[in-house]
């Protein structure tokens, strides 16, 4: 044994008796605790600070849970005004970046390999300087989005260097940017607010998945809808899209018009309506005449290929609106008029007199906007020209999402990269230096007026890794540049000593009134050249580059959950598909996982088909996010295909060119396909949308649901079908005495489908990834699911073996979303199968699972009539949590190990949390203290956890409706403790709800 010094001596003393005995062997580090505890700490106790999601733009607060000085849980920060407390499925996983096995270990440098090696920083700094130094004009920095201050360091780099500064998002939406300009003479993006309109017109935005602010859209829009508070039913929503995607499911109608017509309708829209209410007083009348008169509703009807009666009825239905708000195609239908498209419709919105209530116009950001994609044109035709000699990049990945970039890269001298994990671009550069997880980093962020939000370190750096806002000042001050004094953390701070710094750290930013801007309506009239959408290609399907629901640009492919989770519409994982309606498929000879070759002018690709009803014949539709050959989940490297591409890159057969405005184009491209006779299996996690009758998703009408219909059911858990043959009281299903049975209810009127609270499960509770691999073999450990069902079902079909969900049909939008996880059963069939006893029924009712007992015989799930509990088949927990990622594991929840089987527990460890301190105050657990995971996450507040035997608790006041309430399979007498709410039709359009 080495000596030891006083230090040492200390630790180990620390450690105690029976621990130093075992340290003489081992290192002593790997077992000191804290011999100075920091007050914050409390071993066992989580400690959680405010902080600010950068996964998006949107920058949504957190509340960061650490265990002795790791982050293990992201939660919504209640006092955000943009989030309030929820957390969407993106910022759940995001989490997992600070412990990802892509992560750069240091600064790293080309090789004679040709492969990227490992070098110290000086040598690192060094070498960048010198390129620097000698690069002349040819310095250009791009990146993403980043904070002011951050921002502020990148600006006085830029003038040091020389560098011209480009700020780079795939999903730029320049287009809304410069036509809101034109309409409203005001060059920003709008702030929606949905919960203020009555009806909503959407023209393809999906502000509910990938819009603008989607969590805060869902909650405006599920508390619109509320029908406790809004007896009439409250906002409706019509889509006018060619695909049934997650915003038109949880609509009321859906007019399938061709994809690139929304420009068009949006032209006859607004002239119906001038027509009728004139235009706004200080608006040119004749500018106004001569822009509509270029459509008609008839016009615009033929265009779109829909029944002109349908846009007459959308007409009346706008002017019969209190407040009526129409939202502008997102980025899948940004076709060559998408500037003149988002001019019109928000010359539409002024009309309605939706701007300044539903549509908040904020003044102009000082910070840069994202490039245009002809300002990116600018850079590409300068580094394909050899003008560019050094090329910084940070947090973005433009090989993989921007056309044309990985060609022109090559023709660089020097590329620099600050990532901090492993990607396409990443790998190409010459150096990395790369940047601080988010977990490790201070920062800052202004998403909109009156939102300033602090990013702050909740852990130490893992890693020899160096903040890029400290990289660049320390490389700005080597140039002699003009660089604020001391390090990135001290110039945030001064950037912010116009506030109580501790006090917005605690709370994580200040927050006030945002400003408007006053708007000038019409003021660029003259400027809209608007002209029908343009298609290349000679392909009689339009391709629609869908951006995924959870990938984003393609930077979400390198986390695992994202991956893993099923999208919400196709319920497809981990990798691409083709969107084809059935008779599509037909034409072409294929089915489902037959692979495609899809050829535009730019390019081709082959994907596997997925055949739908909720598509038009004349369209197909691929998702914007996979294709990626670096990273360990974002390529096929975990499935064991190291440096195999996953999926395929949409972007790839998209064009660089911008519009007549300057504008990125996505919806372009006419599609040629061809069967290529090869078949690729999906990773489909529901084989059907049929429910066959079961009553497992109901749904009432609306005067049902307000105590008007003919058939309620039998009070509590009586359900919604014919004669229910039992009905129970779930606080009764514990043992006498017990001042607890814990529970459920879920609002599926409320549920979209998002699937936030599926991610918060799986990084609450240790649940495993799996894989491609094991998931196409439906061997997937999610405690939770999300089942989408179309319509009430029938017993027709499902012979086959492994049928495709096929009841979608154009134009209708019963689809009903059921969260499903554990019962916890009264009378669960589970526990009185189990051979071993390791499921078994607590004294509060629970069904718990004791996997010490467990043989894996799988009896109980056999039995389980909900299909809800999960089996390891290989050991996940040492599997699929390679590197550091072990580090995310929670250490109040058993990892599982091979061989067991195991399911929701209702986040128990949330309970025992919860029961310590009543206990020691001698009183009972409040209600609302104890939140699940998955109800803590929920955007739309669908879910409701707590006490049964609570008579005046939010889950007795949420559950005992008679009009709604169900219990799922409740005619076997299961005695589930969750209960469900119907959902709820609120339109008389056949199909709707």
């Amino acid at each position: 044994m080495s000596e030891l010094d006083r230090r040492d001596f200390l630790k180990l003393v620390g450690v105690g008796a029976g621990a130093t005995a075992a340290a003489c062997a081992d290192p002593a580090e790997k077992l000191v605790p804290y011999v100075v505890q920091p007050e914050s700490i409390t071993p066992g106790i989580a400690v959680e600070y405010a902080s600010t999601c950068m996964e998006c733009p949107v920058g949504c607060g957190l509340h960061v849970k650490t265990r002795e000085g790791r982050p293990i849980k992201l939660e919504g920060n209640p006092e955000h005004p943009i989030n309030r407390g929820r957390l969407c499925t993106r910022g759940q996983a995001s989490i997992g970046r600070a412990y990802h096995p892509d992560r750069y270990p240091s600064p790293m440098q080309q090789g004679a390999g040709g492969s990227l090696e490992s070098v110290d920083r000086e040598t690192a700094h060094a070498a960048v300087l010198s390129k620097l130094k000698s690069g002349g004009g040819g310095v250009w920095i791009l990146g993403g989005p980043v904070g002011p201050t951050l921002g502020s360091v990148i600006d006085g780099f830029a003038e040091a260097s020389g560098a011209r500064r480009v700020v780079y998002e795939a999903f730029s939406h320049d287009a809304l940017r410069e036509g809101t300009r034109l309409a409203l003479g005001v060059n920003t993006l709008p702030i929606l607010d949905v919960g203020q309109a009555d009806v909503i017109v959407d023209l393809g935005s999906d502000f509910l998945d990938t819009g603008l602010s989607p969590t805060e859209n869902a909650r405006q829009f599920a508390e619109a809808r509320d029908i406790k508070s809004h007896s009439g039913g409250g906002t409706r929503l019509i889509s006018v899209v060619p695909r049934l995607d997650l915003t038109t499911t949880n609509g009321d109608q859906w007019i399938p018009a061709r994809a690139g017509s929304q420009g068009e309708i949006a032209l006859a829209l607004l002239g119906a309506v001038v027509a009728k209410r004139g235009v706004p007083e200080g608006v040119d009348a004749a500018a106004v005449s001569a822009l509509t008169g270029q459509s008609s509703l008839a016009q615009a009807a033929k265009s779109a290929d829909v029944p002109q009666s349908d846009l007459e009825a959308l007409v009346e239905k706008l002017l019969e609106a209190k407040h009526a708000l129409v939202l502008p195609p997102g980025v899948a239908y940004s076709a060559s008029n998408a500037t003149a498209t988002a001019a019109t419709v928000m010359m539409l919105n002024a009309v309605l007199g939706a701007v300044g209530t539903s549509v908040i116009i904020p003044p102009e950001s000082s910070a840069p906007a994202p490039a245009s994609m002809a300002q990116l044109q600018e850079l590409l035709a300068a580094m394909r020209g050899g003008q560019v000699s050094v090329l910084l990049i940070h947090d973005s990945d433009p090989v993989h999402s921007l056309p044309g970039f990985a060609q022109a890269l090559e023709h660089v001298g020097t590329v620099v990269s600050f990532a901090s994990m492993q990607n396409g671009t990443s790998e190409r550069a010459d150096f990395v230096l790369p940047d601080h997880s988010n977990m490790e980093s201070w920062g800052d962020a202004a998403p909109r007026p009156g939102i300033r939000t602090l990013v702050q370190p909740t852990l130490r750096p893992l890693l020899d890794t160096q903040a890029t806002g400290d990289t660049l000042l320390d490389l700005g001050r080597g140039l002699g540049g003009n660089m604020p004094e001391g390090s990135f953390v001290q110039v945030l701070q001064a950037a912010w000593s116009d506030t109580d710094w501790d006090a917005a750290l605690g709370r994580g930013g200040v927050f006030s009134d945002g400003a408007e801007s006053p708007v000038t309506v019409g003021s660029g009239l003259s400027e809209i050249q608007f002209q029908p959408a343009q298609f290349s290609g000679t392909g009689d399907h339009v391709l629609v580059a869908f951006p995924h629901s959870f990938l984003g640009d393609g930077q979400g492919a390198a986390l695992p959950w994202l991956q893993e989770i099923p999208d919400p519409v196709t319920k497809i994982a981990w990798n691409s598909w083709l969107e084809m309606s059935f008779a599509t498929a037909d034409a072409l000879g294929v089915g489902f996982g037959d692979v495609v070759k899809v050829e535009t002018p730019e390019g081709s690709l082959n994907v596997s088909a997925f055949p739908r009803g909720g598509i038009r014949d004349d369209a197909v539709a691929i998702p914007v996010g996979q294709g990626h050959n670096v990273g360990y989940y974002a390529s096929m490297a975990n499935d064991g295909g190291p440096g195999e591409t996953r999926g395929v890159n949409v972007m790839d057969v998209l064009p660089s060119s911008p519009d007549a405005s300057g504008s990125r184009v996505w919806l372009a491209n006419n599609a040629l396909m061809e069967r290529t006779g090869e078949f690729r299996r999906l990773a489909l996690s529901q084989w059907t949308d049929n429910q066959r009758g079961r009553g497992l998703a109901q749904a009432v009408t609306l005067a049902e649901a307000s105590g008007h219909g003919d058939d309620h059911g039998d009070g509590h858990g009586g359900g919604h079908h014919e004669g229910p043959p039992h009905t129970f009281d779930p606080a009764y299903d514990t043992e006498p005495g017990q001042p607890y049975r814990w529970g459920m209810s879920i609002d599926i009127d409320r549920c979209d489908g998002c699937s936030a609270c599926v991610a918060a499960c799986y990084i609450e509770n240790n649940v495993p990834i799996v894989g491609e691999t094991q998931s196409i073999q439906h061997r997937d450990m999610s405690w939770l699911r999300i089942e989408r069902y179309v319509g009430e079902g029938d017993n027709q079909g499902g012979l086959e073996r492994r049928p495709i969900p096929d009841r979608e049909k154009l134009g209708e939008v019963d689809v009903r979303h059921l969260p499903m996880a554990c019962q916890h059963c009264g009378a669960a069939p589970c526990e009185g199968v189990c051979p071993t006893l390791a499921t078994y029924h607590n004294i509060e009712g629970m069904n718990g699972m004791v996997y010490n007992r467990c043989a894996g015989t799988r009896y109980c799930a056999n039995n389980c009539s909900y299909k809800v509990r999960r089996f390891n088949y290989w050991d996940y927990g040492n599997r699929n949590f390679p590197g550091m990622l072990g580090l995310l594991l929670n250490p109040d929840v058993t990892v599982r190990q091979q061989g067991v089987m195991e399911k929701c527990s209702l986040c128990v460890q949330r309970i025992e949390t919860a029961r310590q301190p009543a206990k020691n105050e001698g009183r009972s657990i409040r209600d609302g203290e104890i939140q699940s995971a998955c109800q803590q996450s929920c955007p739309t507040d669908a879910i409701t956890f707590g006490n049964w035997r609570d008579n005046d608790g939010k889950l007795r006041q949420t559950a005992d409706d008679p009009n709604r309430s169900y219990s799922v399979l409740q005619y076997l007498n299961t005695r589930p403790a969750i209960t469900y709410l119907a959902q709820v039709e609120r339109d008389d359009h056949e199909g709707s709800h």
